[in-house]
């Protein structure tokens, strides 16, 4: 196989990294601008190797092997056993699931989980690949890494995943700033409608952030009210964490309740999205 077939197979993967529903092979030719005899092909050789799977007619999704190995890649990290008993911590404080999510390569995904007790929950697939421009923690590494924050305002497209996704560059480039002002990241129904998201970053021992603590609920759980003391004590377990990983002691901002909810009484309500 030639350098430039697998770097289209390698990008194949990558695209339903983001698709874990599975997308259909006319959708993904189109995202991707890929021929479609060539990318079934290419898929169907993905299929044989149980790269990626089959749903339905030209229906395709990840297969165990790329889950295998994502997690494989991920469980080397050593961020995950450093973070893991912080964020046993959080969920017991907020009574909430956390997440560490990494990057990865070009991507974020999430690498731990700690379960809390509650009935309703939402639960995020670990190995999974998250959208730079439509959750909290892609939007809070993205604003993090001039790299990343470029690959997203260049991109020809932009999914809208809800009515609420950013997808407007200009819109976008100011979330970013706002991020990187505030110190923590908000997806109010971006990625999923009725789910609130929350971010906060992780730094290594160069500083630069490279992960972060994330908690997703059903909105109505995450009220103005409570919001604030979930940031804060986010904000409290990401600098534990930053910490832990050889991270000066004002590498992460540290926000206070009351910091949090001043800025939250700035942030602009909700209302459907439009690409330029």
């Amino acid at each position: 196989m030639n350098p430039a077939r697998i770097d289209r197979a390698l990008v194949i993967l990558g695209y339903l990294a983001q698709h874990q529903e599975g997308c259909t092979l006319k959708r993904l030719c189109d995202d991707l601008s890929l021929p479609m005899s060539s990318a079934h092909d290419l898929l169907q050789a993905l299929v044989e190797l149980d790269a990626v799977k089959l749903l339905g007619q030209r229906t395709y999704a990840l297969g165990p092997r790329s889950v295998v190995l994502a997690l494989s890649i991920v469980d080397s990290v050593d961020i995950r056993h450093v973070s893991r008993p912080y964020l046993a911590e959080l969920c017991e404080e907020i009574n909430e699931n956390t997440y560490l999510a990494v990057r990865s390569g070009s991507g974020v995904v999430y690498a731990d989980r700690q379960e809390a007790g509650q009935t309703l929950s939402v639960v995020m697939k670990l190995g999974g690949q998250r959208p730079l421009h439509g959750s909290a923690v892609g939007k809070l590494v993205a604003a993090y890494s001039p790299d990343l924050e470029q690959r997203v305002l260049q991109a020809p497209r932009l999914e809208q995943f809800t009515p609420y996704t950013l997808v407007n560059r200009d819109r976008l480039r100011e979330e970013f700033e706002t991020i990187r002002e505030r110190g923590y990241s908000v997806s109010d129904g971006e990625s999923v409608e009725g789910i609130l998201g929350l971010a906060t970053p992780v730094a290594d021992a160069t500083g630069s952030v490279t992960a972060a603590v994330h908690v997703s609920a059903p909105r109505g759980r995450l009220s103005p009210d409570r919001l604030p003391f979930v940031v804060a004590a986010m904000s409290r377990t990401a600098l534990q964490i930053s910490r832990q990983l050889g991270a000066e002691q004002d590498a992460v901002p540290v926000r206070a309740v009351e910091e949090v909810r001043a800025f939250e009484e700035r942030r602009p309500g909700r209302g459907p999205q439009r690409a330029e």
